[in-house]
């Protein structure tokens, strides 16, 4: 009885180590090359994928926070013009990149042009977007404006109205886009109403 239980210890040791063998031999084995490099590609192509959808959405995110920033710093210029009576001026850089506007405060209250200015705030674009044209005009119907480069400028005044130069009353619309211009979806235009200052933002030129 016990040589029988013996061996049979014996075959159950013996059953366990060929079976840690084999666990040990396939842990050894490990991935062959061609499987390596067929995950490597899925990646790769995923990672690609990724970063094109990622662009585009950068696109978008970009052109439309350079758009409500404008938006909300016409509002405050406008709303600070008619509250302390100093007349508010809209600097404007248009370029393909690195567009902005600097916000200058008059320093001297009323409704003819100072003879001096002071800096109060900047709006810059972000990557991928920019200010792609300024018109002294309220545009409030489609359009497909061309690019704009140099510079311009546009006051808001503490009766509330908006103009080209500091005795005029115009209006004006400002487009935005992303750098290439071509996505309609990337489109943003605010405009001016001439005589109230008010800025309204619509998501198409």
């Amino acid at each position: 009885l016990r040589f029988s239980l013996s061996l049979r210890a014996l075959a159950k040791i013996e059953t366990m180590r060929s079976a840690l063998q084999r666990r040990r031999g396939r842990r050894a084995t490990g991935f062959t090359l061609p499987e390596l490099m067929a995950v490597v590609a899925i990646v790769g192509v995923m990672g690609a994928i990724a970063m094109a959808t990622m662009s585009k959405s950068g696109d978008a995110q970009n052109s439309g926070a350079l758009a409500r920033s404008l938006q909300f710093t016409m509002m405050n210029a406008r709303g600070n013009a008619i509250s302390d009576g100093f007349m508010r001026r809209f600097d404007c850089t248009l370029a393909s990149v690195n567009s902005n506007c600097i916000i200058y405060k008059a320093d001297q209250a009323g409704m003819a042009a100072p003879a001096s200015w002071s800096k109060e705030s900047r709006v810059n674009a972000n990557s991928h977007a920019t200010i792609w044209k300024i018109t002294a005009t309220t545009d409030i119907t489609a359009a497909t404006p061309s690019q704009m480069s140099g510079s311009k400028s546009i006051y808001f005044k503490p009766d509330g109205s908006v103009g080209d130069t500091a005795t005029t009353t115009t209006g004006a619309t400002f487009y935005v886009s992303d750098t290439d211009g071509a996505n309609a979806s990337n489109h943003y235009k605010i405009y001016v109403y001439s005589v109230t200052g008010m800025p309204r933002l619509v998501n198409q030129w």
